[in-house]
């Protein structure tokens, strides 16, 4: 009986310990979600005691909070306060540009290698082929793909340096663009499907494949700004699609205990100017 005394209070302590967590990550959800819907002024300071009024968090979790979603891109730290980080289309064709870039050197590495990484990254890119792109199942697998692509060789330096100059919220706002009208969603599938067949060739052909991809993504993305260049999303585009906070482009999900990350790429959805972060 005191074994299982022992058992059961332990294991209630284990519950406690992971109760803030589970309040943080909903508040984090939950805020995120009104930042994609663009429900702040651009220059609105947020502060820490706005939000511990009503999320219930302690003043050093919600700051945990606020410094993550700092760090993932969705908001600029300044020392007292927060602003949201406005995205605009030049910031997001010019991630995209970098993120292609990172993607045809670790390709062709991956190629060479001909190994384990090869056929994990088949394995994925199986998965989001049949995927819905509308599915947030879909983005997960993606992430996980380009984390693996970025992983190539024995050491982790393009992943450090894909995160420090692609913030992490890029990919999210990428795929609601992709995915915001039923024909953009076609593409996404095919540029899915496509990629299947370009990681089953050779280099030269990887390569040729890798161009064509990236030319069907910047071609719906362009489609996409068009119609949404304010990068506003409503209720209904963000159901069931903002459910998750994903692992970076490294496979980690950063702690909400965590100092702000200083990204060397904050972006300023206004003017388009990368503008130095403040801790």
């Amino acid at each position: 009986m005191q074994l299982e005394a022992v058992g059961d209070y332990a294991l209630s302590s284990v519950i406690e310990a992971k109760m803030p967590q589970a309040a943080q990550l909903k508040f984090y959800l939950d805020l995120r979600r009104r930042l994609l819907m663009d429900e702040f002024a651009p220059d609105e300071r947020l502060v820490t005691k706005t939000f511990t009024d009503t999320s219930g968090l302690t003043h050093s979790a919600t700051i945990g909070v606020l410094n993550a979603l700092s760090t993932d891109g969705y908001l600029i730290k300044h020392k007292r306060s927060y602003t949201p980080a406005v995205w605009c289309s030049d910031s997001m064709l010019e991630c995209t540009d970098r993120l292609e870039v990172f993607v045809e050197i670790c390709a062709a590495r991956v190629i060479r290698e001909r190994g384990v990484r090869l056929q994990k990254l088949q394995q994925l890119a199986g998965v989001m082929a049949s995927t819905d792109p509308a599915n947030e199942a879909f983005l997960l697998s993606a992430l996980e793909w380009v984390s693996a692509l970025f992983g190539a060789g024995e050491r982790r330096t393009i992943a450090e340096v894909a995160h420090k100059l692609i913030p992490q919220a890029y990919y999210r706002l990428l795929w609601l663009l992709l995915i915001s009208h039923p024909s953009l969603r076609k593409v996404v599938g095919k540029v899915a499907a496509q990629n299947v067949k370009a990681l089953e060739g050779d280099l030269p052909g990887v390569r040729e494949g890798q161009v064509k991809i990236f030319e069907n993504v910047r071609r719906a993305l362009e489609l996409g700004l068009s119609s949404n260049p304010s990068l506003r999303f409503d209720r209904a585009q963000l159901l069931g699609r903002t459910e998750a906070r994903e692992p970076d482009v490294r496979g980690r999900v950063l702690a909400m205990s965590h100092p702000v990350y200083p990204l060397f790429l904050p972006v300023d959805r206004c003017s388009g100017i990368a503008v130095p972060l403040t801790v």
